[in-house]
């Protein structure tokens, strides 16, 4: 009882003291460094917007554009009238689709065998895995590899050899390994086989982790165009959309070191072209971005 009349009697720390004020302070201060940031990553966009809206003479005569004096969308007009950009966007989006649920199955699969612990072999399995992040064999033999497999100058030298991406597979494997073994107990004793036990239980229970490396998948599918630089030289029809901008922009740069060999294009038609290829997946993040922190920590917690 004493204690509590002591506590009585302490003096209350009155509204509007210094502590409040410093932490009122602090907050105006993380507010205004983070606008800082905020707006050093939107202005490259915004930059780049305003230029493939702007006319050739108005880019040329601004040091730095910051709102279109010139309004002109002749270079969005190129772009969706050039057939090469829209056959590129069809083979991406045959490798966003096709591609991310082929990795998809060959990651999950693959994560939830390894978390298993009732099978012979699992720890060499895993190693041979593992040593593939650290070393490879090198640009020749692999190339060597996609020519005697037949896959040069097709779309499927762009599928096939990412079949399991090895951090991706470890997050799955992970979050399989962390969920409860009595679940699995449990069915078995009701009679269901494994593969019962992985479509029903397991898949439904991981669709956090799933839309997780699902995006990851989807990402660099989209992104994808090293592969077709290599190994697909002469068929530009099967070019994806990314290497298609990349060869734009190459000529792009040639042109502006000899302007007579010039054939339209400008830094308009590049930034047009590049926003193009962002936006779909610019769009698309943000409805997944939320499975990103919860699946990769819980798929993190048990290694």
């Amino acid at each position: 009882m004493k204690k509590y009349q002591q506590l009585a009697r302490l003096p209350l720390r009155p509204r509007g003291s210094s502590r409040d004020r410093k932490i009122q302070g602090l907050d105006v201060i993380i507010c205004v460094i983070l606008c800082i940031y905020a707006l050093l990553i939107i202005f490259p966009f915004w930059n780049a917007f305003v230029i493939s809206i702007s006319t050739e003479d108005a880019y040329l005569h601004s040091d730095l554009l910051l709102w279109p004096t010139q309004l002109d969308l002749s270079s969005y007009k190129q772009v969706f009238a050039d057939k090469n950009l829209w056959s590129g966007f069809g083979i991406t989006m045959i490798l966003l689709i096709g591609g991310t649920l082929y990795q998809l199955f060959f990651t999950v699969i693959t994560g939830y065998a390894l978390s298993r612990h009732n099978w012979t072999g699992k720890n060499l399995v895993m190693n041979m895995i593992l040593v593939t992040m650290f070393f490879g064999g090198g640009m020749i033999p692999y190339y060597y590899l996609i020519r005697d497999l037949g896959m040069m100058n097709t779309i499927w030298v762009m599928i096939i050899p990412g079949a399991i991406d090895t951090f991706n597979m470890l997050l799955m494997r992970n979050y399989f390994a962390s969920l409860p073994v009595e679940m699995e107990e449990s069915a078995k004793i009701d009679g269901a086989n494994d593969i019962i036990i992985f479509v029903k239980i397991f898949l439904p229970l991981s669709l956090p982790m799933l839309a997780t490396i699902g995006l990851f998948f989807a990402v660099g599918n989209w992104n994808s165009w090293y592969n077709a630089m290599l190994f697909i030289p002469d068929n530009r029809k099967i070019w994806p959309l990314q290497q298609v901008l990349r060869t734009m922009i190459a000529k792009v740069s040639s042109n502006i070191e000899n302007p007579e060999a010039r054939e339209g294009y400008s830094e308009g038609l590049t930034m047009a072209s590049i926003f193009f290829t962002i936006v779909p997946m610019m769009s698309f993040y943000p409805f997944l971005q939320r499975f990103f922190v919860k699946g990769i920590v819980v798929g993190a917690i048990k290694g």
